[in-house]
C-alpha cells in the first residue's frame, strides 16, 4: 500500500509544532529536509510512513505522542479536509465526506460509520496496524480524530459510550489514555471502534456555513477529479502497450506517445499506485493468457511472442500473475469451454 507524501509532512509539521525537531527525524528516514518533501508528488510506500512514525516516538520520547498528535494545530494542512469538517451540516455528512475525499491522501479511509442494532459507532481502521514498526500510534491517532470529531458536535461524556482498543493498555499510560478518552476506554476487544448517541449523526453543527461548505466541497471534488484523470492515464498506457505488441515499448515511448514528460506519467502511474513496468507485465499477462486461450501456438511459442529469455522464465512469471503454470491454465480453460 502506499500514501500520500502529504501524510509524512504533516507528521514532520507536527513535531515542530508540538515543539519537537523534525529535521532528525527526516534525516533518520532519509527524507531530506521539510521542504523537499514534495506532498503533491509520488506517493510513498506506507512502510516509510511507519518508519517515520515510529523514530518520531523515538525522537520525542514520549510513548503516547499519538495523543498529542491526534489533536495538533498542524493537521489543519490537510487543505481539502478540513474546511469540509469545519462547515459541513453534521457528523453525519463530515463521515461521508470524509469516505468520499479519503484517495486524495489515502488509499481507503480510516474511519467508517456502522449502524446496527449493537449500536452507532465510528469504526478505526488505521493504515498501518499495531503490529508495525510504530506499534498502535495510527491506531490512537485515528481514534483521538473520532473523538474530536464527536466532540465537534458538542458530544459530552454521556453521549460517549465506549471506545474500544483491540489491544491491552500499553503499561504506564492508563492516566494519558484516560484523559484523552475518558473512562469508558475498553481494550482487548475484536476491533478498534467508538460507540456513541447516535442522535449525535444528525445534529446541526453550529460551525456550519452553506456558502463555505459548498465551496470547500467543490474544491475537494475537483482534486478528486483530477485524480481520477489518472486512472484515465493508466488505461492509456495499457491500450497502447497493448496495441505495440509484441514490441515492449520504454517509459519515454509511452511518455511522448501520450504526449507527456517521462517525470508526469511516473507521477500519475504512481498515484495510482502503479508504474510502467507493473501496467506493462499486467498487459503481458494478458496477452499470455489471449495467446494460450486461442492455442494457436505451442508454450514455448508464446514465451518467445512475449519476449522472455526462456519457457522456464515464462513459467514462474505466469504462476506468479495466476497462482498456476501455463499449461494447467491453458487445459483448466479448455475443460470450461467444453
Amino acid at each position: 500500500m502506499r500514501v500520500s507524501p502529504l501524510n509524512l509532512k504533516i507528521l514532520a509539521y507536527t513535531l515542530d509544532v508540538e515543539g519537537h525537531r523534525s529535521e532528525s527525524v527526516l534525516r533518520r528516514c532519509g527524507m531530506g529536509t521539510l521542504d523537499q518533501i514534495d506532498e503533491e508528488g509520488e506517493w510513498v510506500p506506507v512502510e516509510l510512513f511507519d518508519q517515520m512514525m515510529a523514530v518520531a516516538l523515538e525522537e520525542t520520547g514520549d510513548p503516547a505522542f499519538s495523543l498529542v498528535a491526534g489533536k495538533s494545530l498542524a493537521l489543519m494542512r490537510y487543505g481539502h479536509m478540513v474546511p469540509l469538517v469545519i462547515s459541513a451540516p453534521s457528523l453525519r455528512q463530515v463521515l461521508v465526506d470524509l469516505e468520499r475525499f479519503a484517495p486524495l491522501v489515502l488509499e481507503f479511509c480510516e474511519l467508517e460509520l456502522s449502524e446496527t442494532a449493537k449500536g452507532t459507532r465510528i469504526v478505526m481502521r488505521p493504515a498501518v496496524g499495531r503490529d508495525s514498526l510504530s506499534g498502535p500510534f495510527r491506531t490512537e491517532f485515528v481514534a483521538v480524530t473520532a473523538m474530536q470529531l464527536l466532540r465537534f458536535t458538542g458530544a459530552d461524556n454521556r453521549d460517549i459510550h465506549r471506545i474500544d482498543f483491540a489491544y491491552l493498555c500499553p503499561p504506564g499510560l492508563e492516566a494519558r489514555y484516560s484523559a484523552a478518552f475518558g473512562e469508558n476506554a475498553v481494550f482487548s476487544q475484536n476491533e478498534c471502534a467508538v460507540t456513541f448517541n447516535p442522535q449525535l449523526l444528525d445534529r446541526p453543527l453550529v460551525s456550519h456555513d452553506a456558502v463555505a461548505y459548498t465551496a470547500a466541497r467543490t474544491r475537494a471534488e475537483s482534486a478528486l477529479a483530477a485524480l481520477q484523470s489518472r486512472s484515465d492515464t493508466a488505461e492509456r498506457v495499457r491500450a497502447w502497450l497493448l496495441s505495440a505488441f509484441p514490441r515492449q515499448p520504454s517509459m519515454a515511448e509511452t511518455a511522448q506517445h501520450l504526449g507527456m514528460t517521462e517525470r508526469t506519467l511516473r507521477r500519475h502511474l504512481s498515484l495510482l499506485n502503479t508504474s510502467h513496468i507493473e501496467v506493462a507485465q499486467d498487459c503481458q499477462r494478458l496477452m499470455a493468457e489471449r495467446l494460450l486461450a486461442e492455442g494457436a501456438l505451442s508454450i514455448k511459442q508464446v514465451a518467445d511472442e512475449l519476449g522472455f529469455a526462456s519457457v522456464s522464465t515464462f513459467h514462474r512469471a505466469f504462476r506468479r500473475w495466476t497462482g498456476s503454470t501455463p499449461a494447467t491454465w491453458q487445459g483448466t480453460r479448455k475443460a470450461a469451454m467444453r
